[in-house]
């Protein structure tokens, strides 16, 4: 690139310290508190059982999270088809909502409530091409819910987590088992059958989605690599609001190309469509502070099949809410597709207890 790094750096450095800097010593101070407490609880009931009314609250904690993580992820969905198709102007609708999710993760960080770590110098460059990435999966998400169904954007999503595993075997030499393979090749046959069936579909609308699919799961193993590095050291926490942050230029600048900001002058006279981006920006950010409250309550199992019964919900309601014309094989299609999914979720956990044996043994 004709930019060095460290040129790249003293741009960006300040932005970030003045945004970050004001709430950094109460985060840590309220954070490290936060952290104290499970410790001293979890010795105080070591060798004992959880008391009924500590149970039955931690419980209605979990159901109360999954309810809002759900409600969140499948209004989402339903609400950007709705957008993409009532207001295409991708851009600044991505604008909007990552500003939202800026904003919202701003004040937890002021609050005390997460810790949001400025960028160092070698962060930099990899956070930045991490952004670019978000940017084209942004792009085409929207591009393939103009032109796809949702069940049929829901069936393709359903190979991430299949495609991520590829990615990751070629490029962080993950192994795969026999289940991971068997999961892989009934999902993508649910698929098939449910796209040869799915008479809405057009060629352009097929390769959005497919490539959107292709990109998350590049985008999941790329940052899989960043918080496993040593030398990065980085978060999801992190990484998420310092992704969204440095796409903000370029999704600026995209956005100049579709008449941006005349573009929000328009949105601010369609009261509907204003509503559905402020709440999806609302929802989006839901989604990611559930999610991390849920991994500390549940095992991550336990999240994915939660999301493929998101998925489930979301065909439903969507049947209601845009409804679209699936016949009894797309019908089976998608059964066996989400059958593949579950077989998948629940065989992973046993799958990375035997690969820690085997690698114990060795």
């Amino acid at each position: 690139l004709p930019i060095s790094q460290s040129h790249v750096a003293d741009l960006l450095l300040p932005l970030e310290r003045v945004l970050l800097g004001a709430g950094q010593a109460a985060s840590a101070k309220k954070h490290c508190k936060k952290r104290e407490r499970p410790l001293v609880l979890a010795r105080s009931t070591m060798g004992q059982d959880k008391p009924e009314a500590a149970a039955s609250s931690w419980q209605l904690w979990v159901l109360i999270l999954f309810l809002g993580h759900a409600s969140c992820s499948i209004f989402l969905v339903l609400c950007n088809k709705t957008i993409s198709v009532a207001f295409p102007y991708a851009w600044t609708v991505v604008a909007l909502q990552n500003t939202g999710t800026i904003l919202c993760s701003s004040g937890l960080h002021l609050y005390g409530k997460v810790i949001l770590r400025p960028l160092k110098r070698h962060q930099v460059l990899p956070l930045a091409i991490d952004a670019l990435w978000l940017v084209v999966v942004l792009w085409s998400s929207f591009k393939a819910l103009e032109e796809v169904s949702v069940p049929l954007y829901v069936v393709v999503r359903n190979m991430v987590p299949f495609l991520t595993a590829i990615c990751e075997r070629v490029a962080l030499k993950k192994p795969m088992d026999t289940m991971l393979v068997v999961a892989l090749f009934v999902t993508f046959l649910g698929t098939v059958l449910y796209s040869v069936t799915d008479f809405t579909i057009r060629a352009q609308g097929a390769i959005y989605a497919v490539a959107n699919a292709l990109l998350v799961a590049g985008m999941c193993t790329y940052e899989r690599y960043l918080m496993t590095s040593a030398d990065l050291g980085m978060s999801a926490i992190d990484i998420n609001f310092h992704r969204v942050l440095l796409s903000m230029p370029i999704i600026a600048g995209l956005g100049y190309f579709e008449g941006f900001p005349g573009t929000l002058v328009e949105l601010a006279s369609r009261r509907f469509e204003a509503t559905l981006v402020t709440a999806s920006a609302v929802a989006a950010f839901g989604i990611g502070t559930l999610l991390l409250a849920l991994q500390a309550e549940v095992s991550a199992t336990t999240i994915q099949v939660a999301n493929v019964s998101y998925k489930c919900a979301t065909t439903v309601v969507s049947r209601l809410t845009h409804p679209s014309e699936i016949t009894a094989m797309g019908v089976v299609g998608y059964v066996v597709c989400t059958s593949g999914c579950l077989i998948y979720t629940l065989t992973r956990q046993s799958a990375i207890k035997d690969a820690g044996k085997s690698q114990k043994e060795k």
